[in-house]
């Protein structure tokens, strides 16, 4: 608009400008006690929509409030606060997969290294 040289002014509705606001709160709202003293009309009531369901599969589970916790099964714990360490070397802040140190050496490592049949075929 700026440069075709325009007025952005010649295009806002007059319910934008200054002065609308200003003649909108030029008058006092009184408060009143509730709803008993509100003024009785001939207009009749507006209605919240009709629900209707909706095309697809419902969830199954009820949506949690924010505040609300989280139900547990009886005899489980939640992980939150518990401190997970690496099952290579035993450091926390990383897992396995991401495990750049070395790993411990196992007093009974030649105990796993055994030989088994299976349907004829040796495994190692």
């Amino acid at each position: 608009m700026y440069h075709l040289e325009l007025q952005p002014d010649e295009y806002l509705h007059e319910y934008y400008h200054i002065d609308t606001y200003k003649k909108a709160d030029s008058f006092p709202m009184q408060p009143i006690n509730g709803p008993h003293d509100w003024e009785k009309t001939s207009i009749e009531l507006v209605l919240p929509p009709i629900e209707r369901k909706m095309p697809r599969r419902p969830k199954k589970n009820r949506r949690m409030a924010k505040d609300e916790q989280k139900k547990l099964k009886p005899g489980h714990l939640s992980r939150k606060g518990l401190l997970m360490a690496c099952t290579q070397c035993g450091q926390h802040g990383h897992n396995k997969w991401s495990c750049t140190n070395s790993k411990h050496v196992q007093c009974c490592s030649s105990a796993r290294h055994t030989t088994t049949q299976t349907k004829g075929k040796i495994f190692h």
